[in-house]
């Protein structure tokens, strides 16, 4: 039977469904509502703190602490996609009432991580010594450092969020922008300079996964692993799934992971300080994007388990042609008051112009328009075809990087990104989609005929 595929359920299921589907609503709404509230506390954070490392670190240094700090955004990808694998596996366990799988699943993952952050921390202090992390060798090994301790304790969010409590893994990132806000002012009111600054950004992170962690295992004792030896059946388990995810953000997230990097390479620190801007401000952009819909995930993955293929329907429409009207009205304003706005923010000439915006704009307005499809697709374990979508467009990409920043600067970078998913990743994605509905019709009525 076809990935997320499961016959028609009969009427005396109706009420369970409907009952179901209530209970996703309400956790959907709770998890966003504190995802928002959360994304909301981060933008003020980075309004706070932009002009305020700007003046004191210069537009030189600016630019390489933007790019190393960065680099946390790795962290979906160091824990080479156990965190994604865990959001569906979990869910369908809980769904199928199967506990103990779920137990074994978290501990594979917490097990797998730890081996993976000593082959990490071993493999940069080797690079380091031998001179291969480049001219700025400090900020970005205490990044790289930070990253290796982090791969395990960033498994607690996605556990609650395959638990549909996303709510609390947005109270720990509540508390990480918290951390960092005070940690960051403290460095500049008394001018610590770049190192302290990017330590900084990484001992906030470290901290808040550290007590999200610990507080989901008090919370939920059920899924606490059993003692310190992890069997590596369980590990296999978890990481032969998650490298598919890994796949599927690696190649989704090297289409603009890297453009602050790229950009320092290419075009120079000054053109790295308005890259650092730009995507901050795509980041928060796609990251309210992500809090508002990434309950979707595990709630699609529970009903595709349960059968419940009228609460999916419904909820992708609604929830797609919401977020199609959000980035249109987002675009919109960001291109009509981006730039007085930005100019009064950041009190300094770094040159964010209409071109630039218009390549924001159009960068999250792509984003928008394939979140919802892919959040079902991940939920129905549908990968291996995003990862032969998503390879296309970053080669694509990649290649228009090259091309675009020659004759548009920063902004040609940006728009290198958004052609492909325009043109190519959203009408692959929609056809999919089709496809699986279909499939799904015809299992329905195969089963009704007999």
């Amino acid at each position: 039977m076809p990935p997320g595929v499961r016959p028609e359920p009969n009427e005396s299921c109706a009420a369970d469904h409907q009952a179901a589907g209530e209970r996703r609503n309400r956790r959907i709404v709770a998890s966003a509502s504190a995802g928002i509230s959360q994304r909301a506390l981060q933008a003020l954070s980075t309004l706070l703190l932009m002009p305020l490392l700007l003046r004191s670190l210069g537009s030189a240094q600016f630019g390489i602490w933007g790019a190393a700090a960065s680099l946390a955004w790795l962290s979906t990808l160091a824990d080479v996609g156990t965190g994604a694998a865990l959001v569906t596996l979990i869910a369908r366990a809980v769904a199928a009432s199967d506990l103990a799988s779920a137990r074994r699943y978290v501990a594979g993952t917490l097990g797998l991580g730890c081996c993976l952050t000593g082959i990490v921390a071993l493999a940069v202090s080797a690079a380091w010594m031998a001179g291969a992390l480049g001219t700025h060798s400090g900020p970005y090994l205490i990044a790289l450092l930070g990253l290796a301790i982090n791969i395990p304790l960033n498994a607690a969010n996605n556990i609650w969020m395959a638990l549909q409590e996303g709510y609390f893994a947005s109270l720990w990132e509540s508390a990480q922008t918290l951390l960092t806000l005070v940690g960051l002012v403290a460095a500049v009111l008394y001018s610590a300079g770049l190192m302290v600054c990017i330590a900084v950004v990484y001992g906030g992170l470290i901290l808040a996964n550290l007590g999200s962690l610990v507080h989901l295992l008090f919370a939920h004792p059920e899924l606490r692993p059993r003692g310190l030896r992890v069997p590596v059946v369980d590990m296999r388990a978890v990481g032969g799934e998650g490298m598919m995810y890994f796949t599927l953000t690696l190649a989704g997230s090297l289409a603009f992971l890297l453009d602050n990097v790229l950009t320092l390479s290419w075009l120079g620190p000054e053109a790295s300080a308005r890259m650092t801007i730009a995507l901050r401000i795509c980041v928060m952009g796609m990251g309210a994007m992500g809090v508002i819909l990434q309950p979707l995930w595990p709630a699609f993955a529970e009903a595709a388990e349960s059968g419940d293929r009228k609460w999916i329907g419904t909820v992708l429409r609604r929830g797609s042609v919401w977020m199609i009207g959000s980035a249109i009205i987002g675009s919109a304003l960001l291109v009509a008051c981006g730039e007085p706005l930005l100019h009064y923010w950041l009190r300094d000439s770094l040159n964010i112009g209409q071109p630039l915006l218009w390549a924001i704009a159009a960068w999250l307005a792509a984003q928008a328009l394939i979140r919802v499809p892919c959040l079902l697709l991940n939920g129905l374990s549908i990968i291996r075809y995003q990862v032969f979508v998503s390879v296309v467009a970053t080669v694509i990409a990649l290649g228009l990087k090259v091309i675009l920043s020659r004759e548009f600067g920063v902004a040609g970078i940006l728009w290198a990104t958004t052609v492909p998913y325009i043109l190519w990743v959203l009408p692959a994605v929609c056809w999919r989609v089709s496809r699986w509905a279909c499939q799904w019709n015809s299992v329905a009525f195969a089963a009704k005929s007999t």
